[in-house]
């Protein structure tokens, strides 16, 4: 079963230079500097909790992505 809840949510990694997107879940788990491009990761977290993506796994699906 899917889950319909938004768990991710993208967020500006303003640490970084360039700034760059990152990906925050609701239970404190986070990726950031995924990509300077916020439609591109907005699709990975849309994807993400389409999929009910456990936060065991954000870590991985990202690096997947970053390497596509």
């Amino acid at each position: 079963m899917r889950n319909h809840h938004k768990t991710y949510c993208v967020f500006l990694d303003v640490a970084s230079r360039p700034h760059m997107y990152g990906i925050r879940g609701t239970n404190g788990v986070s990726v950031g500097r995924i990509s300077t491009d916020f439609q591109e990761v907005n699709r990975l977290a849309e994807s993400c909790n389409s999929a009910g993506l456990s936060p065991l796994h954000l870590a991985d699906v990202v690096d997947d992505f970053r390497r596509s």
